[in-house]
């Protein structure tokens, strides 16, 4: 399952999106949490920001939809 970061400033729609397709679980102290590749797709089509994290050593993977 994918690892993403919501940024702080966009947090409350990205979560409130995220809530509403499925479960999420946060797994650290900052904004990072474990999610679907369905709940990525959605988060894409909706143009929402988010950062794709690498599991291996937490630093981004993915920079096309970072805030």
């Amino acid at each position: 399952m994918p690892i993403i970061r919501i940024p702080t400033d966009q947090w409350g729609k990205v979560w409130r999106t995220l809530v509403a397709s499925g479960p999420i679980s946060r797994i650290s102290a900052n904004t990072d949490y474990l999610v679907s590749e369905k709940q990525i797709r959605l988060l894409r089509r909706r143009k929402l920001p988010f950062e794709l994290i690498d599991k291996a050593n937490g630093a981004a993977k993915d920079q096309s939809n970072a805030y």
